[in-house]
């Protein structure tokens, strides 16, 4: 018998699926490494019924656990105070105890653990194990109590006493040294001499790439801050011109830099807070406005990684139509002189005349020339392919012909070469027919694009269009057909939908009929169970290839017949189960324990507890020696722990 001193210990009765609810399953998973890791030491039993014990990190923990109104409490001297991990830890070494007939001490009255307990006693330093699971304690907190004791003490400190400590932290910190001359030269109008160490530490700063390594928690990151604070000293004091030439400056050594580096994008970070202040120091510069204008046209339109999201601030400001005809004028000239794109570069070039020619539709706009724009959208469209933006505008002006007719040109233009563009264009042509209640014509898209990709979203939305063009009976039963024959029914004398010209007719291969999968997915869709099952046979017992091994499918089609085949649907899960349970893997017993979770349901719904525990003791005898399956097993069963 395991040794404890009440008859009704409830520590016995514990199962893995109550420690989870109590301190969910990530804490209690860092609980058991704490515990397989002998951990926790001098365990004692109070007089209470609870337990007490040290639970070692790199500080000595006092950790208690014991029941209150039915339910696991716990205290500790950890920074995170209760239902921790070490707590955790405490409660399996107890349950391993009871399962191993040893003892459990008693904890004397006086107990040192105890005591720290009852008295609130926190250690200063926090384990470097539980930051994790910290989530109380802010560092901002923190801080101001600190500022607040450094005020108080400054306060206290004589003028000589305050230079002292001032010329001490400068020749200790190159920081404060740093800041201290450039005040130095900020109140005797040194600028030039400022201006130069500036551009000394972006050039320092920019000549190392930044790279990191995070599998070995390696790296170097440039850091800014202090550049950042040196421009604002600047802007603050009026040197706005200045600012803007360190600009150019950073931006050029920060885009080569960036081009080097190996991060997930915190070099450029960095540097982007800096150019955050170029853009503020930009309108109180003493550039003409439309020299302003242009000069953030221009950085955004060089600016290869997002660099320029200050620039908002600066397209805030107000700006005279007159200013925007400026502009506008600047960059069609700019626009006029773009260097045709050769074929090897052609869509880097398409790009960029892209982008300035959107800077020119916007200025225009701005200026109030807006008879100009689907002019120019229609010379680019055919320079740079980018039909898509001509025909927002025609669509806009309410020019919907125009707009059909530039969106054919576009659709065969680009079918080829740059699919993806045809696509949207021919779906801007459908949301068109749509408003203009076309129905059959909506109906032959998505013919097409079903007899092309079938599936169960595209065989559903050709139904919602056919429907409401009066012709679903026909074209339902041509779908279907084809999905089980593979007979294209585009050309019969009976198919009631016209051809949209969109479109090219493609080999599709070598697709073998009936496709189960898109005919499984409707069954499933319309609740027809039969057939769920009839398609779900056929693709059991055919050798085709491409879908076994999809959980989700299978798992989707046990929902569905579950109700109407609860052996078959039960059969399915157990399967799933097992595959994953075979992998020998936390995570995958983790899923298969969703499937298992099914079995159970089902079984007991059914009134065939029996079968399920009959099963789950089978599962228990074949996995015997996966330890981490049957613990998720007696989770899932609702087992005591000490059983387990």
């Amino acid at each position: 018998m395991a040794h404890s001193r009440f008859k009704n210990d409830l520590f016995k009765e514990l199962t893995w699926r109550d420690l989870e609810k109590w301190a969910g399953s990530t804490i209690v998973s860092r609980g058991k490494s704490y515990q397989r890791g002998k951990r926790v030491k001098d365990l004692s039993q109070t007089k209470t019924g609870g337990i007490v014990a040290w639970v070692a990190g790199t500080q000595k923990y006092a950790t208690q656990v014991t029941f209150k109104s039915g339910g696991l409490v716990s205290d500790c001297t950890c920074p995170y105070g209760a239902t921790c991990k070490h707590a955790v830890a405490v409660v399996l070494e107890y349950l391993d105890r009871l399962k191993n007939n040893s003892t459990v001490p008693t904890a004397a009255t006086q107990d040192r653990r105890l005591e720290l307990l009852d008295s609130g006693a926190e250690y200063d330093t926090q384990d470097e194990d539980d930051e994790e699971d910290v989530d109380r304690f802010s560092p901002m907190a923190q801080e101001i109590s600190v500022s607040r004791n450094s005020s108080s003490f400054l306060k206290k400190q004589t003028n000589e006493q305050l230079m002292a400590l001032i010329e001490d932290l400068a020749g200790r910190h190159p920081a404060v040294r740093k800041d201290l001359h450039d005040r130095q030269n900020l109140s005797e109008g040194n600028i030039k001499k400022l201006v130069r160490s500036i551009q000394k530490e972006i050039r320092e700063l920019s000549s190392e790439p930044g790279w990191t390594n995070h599998w070995k928690n390696e790296g170097y990151i440039p850091d800014y801050s202090q550049v950042k604070d040196r421009l604002k000293a600047l802007l603050a004091r009026g040197y706005a011109d200045e600012v803007i030439e360190l600009g150019r400056e950073l931006l050029k050594q920060g885009t080569q830099q960036i081009e080097m580096s190996n991060d997930e994008g915190e070099t450029a970070g960095e540097i982007a807070s800096c150019v955050d202040i170029i853009f503020q120091a930009l309108p109180q510069s003493s550039l003409p406005t439309v020299e302003k204008m242009l000069w953030a046209v221009e950085t955004e339109l060089n600016d290869q990684y997002e660099l320029c999201s200050g620039a908002e601030f600066f397209w805030k400001q107000k700006h005279s139509a007159a200013d925007w005809n400026a502009l506008a004028e600047k960059l069609a000239g700019r626009l006029n002189q773009f260097a045709p794109a050769r074929e090897k570069d052609s869509f880097l070039r398409h790009y960029a005349r892209d982008r300035l020619s959107d800077w020119v539709i916007h200025a225009l706009e701005k200026a109030g020339r807006h008879k100009e724009i689907i002019p120019l959208c229609e010379q680019e469209a055919e320079k740079t392919g980018n039909y898509r933006r001509l025909v927002d505008y025609l669509l806009k002006a309410g020019r919907i012909k125009e707009a059909e007719q530039w969106i054919y040109k576009g659709i065969k233009a680009t079918l080829k070469q740059a699919p993806g563009i045809a696509a949207g264009l021919r779906n801007t042509l459908r949301e068109t027919r749509e408003k203009e209640g076309d129905w059959l014509f909506v109906a032959s898209f998505w013919a097409e694009d079903f007899f092309q990709h079938p599936s169960c979203e595209t065989f559903q939305k050709l139904q919602k269009a056919a429907q409401k063009a009066k012709v679903l009976p026909e074209v339902r039963a041509a779908a279907l057909q084809y999905l089980e024959t593979g007979k294209l029914p585009l050309k019969a004398s009976s198919w009631p939908l016209p051809e949209t010209g969109t479109t090219e007719r493609s080999d599709r291969g070598n697709i073998k009929f009936p496709m189960t999968e898109p005919l499984i997915d409707i069954a499933i869709a319309e609740k027809r169970t039969d057939d769920v099952i009839h398609w779900y046979d056929l693709k059991s017992t055919s050798k085709e290839t491409g879908w076994w091994g999809n959980d989700s499918r299978d798992d989707r089609i046990a929902d569905a017949i579950a109700a109407s085949y609860p052996d078959r649907a039960a059969a399915i899960w157990k399967k799933l189960a097992e595959r994953q349970i075979a992998v020998t893997q936390p995570k995958a017993y983790e899923l298969a324990a969703g499937y298992l979770r099914k079995v159970n349901r089902l079984l007991v719904k059914l009134g065939r507890e029996k079968d399920w525990q009959s099963y789950a003791t089978e599962l228990r005898i074949v996995n015997a020696k996966k330890k981490r399956f049957i613990q998720t097993l007696d989770s899932l069963t609702g087992r005591p722990i000490v059983n387990g």
